[in-house]
């Protein structure tokens, strides 16, 4: 392979050399340059995340691993640095860029539109998975291709959600809002779906949810996200997850209103696809000063925070994660096969996975969700999801199909076996669970095993072998996720007989 196919070839944050990247690190580490690229005119973190990056040792390193999360690529950030003007660390990056590129250290910002028509083919794109433009009406959530040659296109930064004192999340997108705006109701929903609006679910007055939230108390914010902040409530004597949809600062009235159909998509998806093991939708609200949704309180908050003992809980024993595993396969099975075309999920991972009281999962954020073919796949023009979560031949193909979920579902497996992040860039080799699965020997495989949980190796065993059946690298070798449920009946079936069993 030549040196310039190895140029062209995508390369996101995550991928970059260790060297490189300290070199980096360093540059921008001096005199606080870092703060200028994370905020709000580069990467857009908000003060508060900044604050708090101001006490790690390595600031800028920390940032990276935070804006690579959502596969933002090394040549994006190369054109944020062009336009601070930075060509000392544009320079430490220049050799993982397209020669295209170049051009901005050697003429300076004001050249950037001399690749215009070349954007493209240097594949330069916010790979931001959870920010979209319309596109067809039937498709609910797009990834665009932003176009970050213009001037008026930011490149957006959508990070995980952060630590938070008061109960874990438990119907986040994990993103941090920008600052309200209040909501036009009459403008803004004058396209809502007819289907949306002749749902049979309660409708109710915003009066009401400002009551549930002690009028929106700071202290009851479970989580915060891209389409606006889940609130902690009481309505009609039920405890419930209140998400208010906040307008961002600066946004046309046009993005707005994608914004809302998005996030009114899952009105439709919700209330037609009610499962035991699909998060609950409860109600809805469009008449006050923010559109809201009510959903079910899900008390144990999500998978992903449970694994990594967020908020000082207990670890989850293998009892537990094998019928997280099962109760997850079970929901997915349902919506690949309940109507005459599958719905695929889209956004499969452990913090989309939400724990009830009983530690029963259900699957939540169907902000990408969308319907698939009958048979086979179908070509989409942009890929969206969690980078560590999706196989190669979506996102290299573009290639759309029920088994771009199991694909995920099958990273979820390897995270409840080992405990370890679907992505660390503190690992110093196969950054990717994936790929440090797919490159350990067999005979030592116990010693990833996530000994918080237990020794139970059985278990342990099971998801690994079902977690590489799931997320082979061609979609025709993964298995539907109705024989994924199957299998893992079975292996309890077979495991009841054994007098070690913890079933």
């Amino acid at each position: 392979m030549s040196s310039d196919s190895n140029v062209n070839k995508a390369k996101y944050i995550y991928e970059m050399d260790y060297l490189v990247r300290m070199d980096l690190c360093k540059i921008l580490n001096q005199n606080g340059k870092w703060e200028e690229l994370a905020g709000s005119q580069r990467m857009q973190f908000d003060y508060d995340t900044i604050q708090k990056l101001r006490n790690e040792k390595n600031p800028t390193d920390e940032l990276l691993t935070m804006w690579s999360q959502f596969n933002h690529s090394i040549a994006e950030l190369f054109v944020l640095l062009s336009r601070m003007h930075h060509y000392q660390a544009m320079q430490v990056l220049k050799h993982l860029v397209d020669p295209k590129l170049h051009i901005l250290i050697d003429k300076g910002e004001g050249n950037l539109q001399r690749v215009t028509r070349k954007d493209r083919e240097l594949g330069i794109d916010t790979k931001n998975f959870n920010k979209a433009i319309p596109v067809q009406p039937v498709i609910p959530k797009i990834v665009p291709e932003v176009c970050i040659i213009k001037e008026s296109c930011k490149i957006l930064n959508q990070p995980k959600k952060f630590a938070n004192p008061f109960p874990p999340p438990s119907n986040s997108n994990n993103l941090f809002p920008e600052s309200p705006i209040a909501f036009p109701p009459s403008n803004a929903l004058r396209n809502l779906p007819g289907e949306i609006r002749e749902a049979n679910l309660p409708v109710v007055q915003f009066e009401e949810l400002k009551l549930a939230t002690d009028n929106w108390d700071q202290r009851k914010i479970l989580g915060k996200g891209g389409y606006g902040v889940v609130y902690r409530g009481n309505w009609k004597n039920t405890d419930v997850a209140i998400k208010k949809i906040e307008r961002r600062a600066g946004r046309s009235d046009e993005n707005y209103e994608t914004q809302l159909q998005q996030s009114l998509q899952e009105i439709k998806i919700l209330n037609s696809h009610p499962h035991d093991n699909i998060l609950a939708l409860y109600a809805y609200s469009i008449n006050g000063d923010a559109p809201c949704l009510v959903y079910q309180f899900i008390l144990n908050g999500s998978l992903e925070d449970r694994l990594l003992l967020k908020h000082k809980t207990k670890p989850l024993s293998y009892e537990q994660r094998y019928n997280i595993a099962k109760g997850t396969a079970r929901g997915l099975q349902y919506l690949h096969t309940i109507g005459d075309k599958p719905l695929i999920h889209g956004d499969i991972k452990s913090a989309n996975i939400l724990l009830d009281k009983n530690f029963d999962p259900k699957i939540g954020d169907f902000g990408l969700a969308r319907e698939g073919p009958e048979t086979d796949s179908m070509k989409v023009s942009k890929i969206y999801g969690t980078r560590p979560y999706l196989p190669e031949d979506f996102i290299d193909g573009k290639n759309l199909s029920t088994k771009v979920d199991t694909y995920s579902y099958g990273i979820v497996l390897f995270e409840l076996a080992t405990g370890k992040l679907a992505h660390d860039n503190s690992r110093p080799k196969w950054k990717l669970l994936k790929d440090l699965i797919d490159n350990w020997g067999d005979q030592d495989f116990g010693i990833l095993m996530d000994k918080k949980a237990g020794f139970d190796y059985r278990v342990f065993d099971n998801f690994i072998r079902l977690g590489k059946l799931c997320s082979q690298k061609l979609a025709k070798d993964r298995p539907e996720m109705e024989q994924v449920y199957k299998k893992l009946c079975e292996f309890k079936m077979q495991y009841f007989a054994l007098p070690t069993g913890i079933f």
